[in-house]
């Protein structure tokens, strides 16, 4: 199957087809949900009927040497339920290894998912919100091959100032190789149209990129940080940032470039 394609698909008819879908929620005030933080989910949902859809490029240099390409598609469900579609992709890239093995990276991984909201979602109160995700992730990478269950919980909390914190513990259970991390996030709005955001996710268990000395496997945390343009009404962002996170998916936000590798980043959301 080539994931690329219906990632690309998918995002095409979710943003362009007009009327494919229900009115938001009757009654709600909620506002749309606002675009990901880099190498997080947070705990806003979409109204029924809503639809994000969200693409970005994380430029690698160093020992990684790839552009990941990241694509996803969010279709909100009602009754505090949404679905999506993510994948993220790059080439495949083999590097050298002073021991005279090599250690082959890239691929791709595409994951289908539910979030649920348990508690929260009411934009005149200051509680937090917590949503809970489960999924299956479908890597096809050098080390990974077979499908994994992927799960999530999400629990963000607005501030004053406009600032809005999130946590969000995730993992994704590989074969014999479980990645878990807990993420911190923070979206802080500095002016009309532009906020900072930045993340940093330490791994507490499992192996997410290989010594580039000896190709044994290691664990590394996850960081990254952007700035945002938003449109007026927040339906369109451009994010421009850095971040050593390969993609979208609950498995590739666990995953860093080799090395010690960092990305350029720059992303592309808009809600309907």
């Amino acid at each position: 199957m080539n994931y690329f394609s219906v990632g690309i698909t998918l995002l095409t008819l979710g943003l362009a087809a007009p009327g494919a879908v229900a009115q938001s929620d009757p009654g709600s005030s909620e506002p749309l949900r606002s675009a990901p933080l880099i190498n997080l989910d947070d705990a806003a949902l979409l109204n029924r009927g809503q639809l994000s859809g969200h693409i970005d490029f994380r430029a690698f240099g160093g020992e990684e040497d790839l552009l990941y390409t990241s694509l996803g598609v969010h279709l909100g469900l009602g009754h505090n339920l949404e679905a999506a579609v993510r994948g993220s992709f790059a080439n495949r890239k083999t590097l050298p290894l002073p021991t005279g093995s090599a250690i082959r990276h890239g691929g791709s991984d595409v994951e289908l998912l539910a979030r649920y909201r348990f508690l929260g979602g009411d934009p005149a109160s200051s509680k937090p919100t917590v949503t809970g995700l489960v999924g299956v992730g479908l890597p096809s990478t050098p080390d990974r091959g077979s499908a994994s269950l992927t799960l999530g919980l999400s629990a963000s909390a607005a501030l004053k100032h406009g600032a809005v914190l999130t946590l969000n513990p995730r993992a994704i259970f590989l074969s014999n190789n479980t990645l878990f991390g807990v993420g911190f996030g923070a979206h802080v709005h500095i002016a009309r149209g532009v906020s900072l955001l930045g993340n940093y996710t330490p791994l507490l268990s499992g192996g997410n990129t290989r010594s580039t000395t000896d190709g044994a496997l290691r664990s590394r945390d996850i960081y990254g940080a952007a700035i945002r343009l938003s449109s007026p009404d927040e339906r369109i962002s451009l994010d421009f940032g850095y971040t050593n996170g390969t993609g979208a998916t609950t498995g590739f936000a666990l995953t860093p470039g080799l090395g010690g590798s960092g990305a350029f980043y720059f992303a592309f959301t808009a809600r309907r």
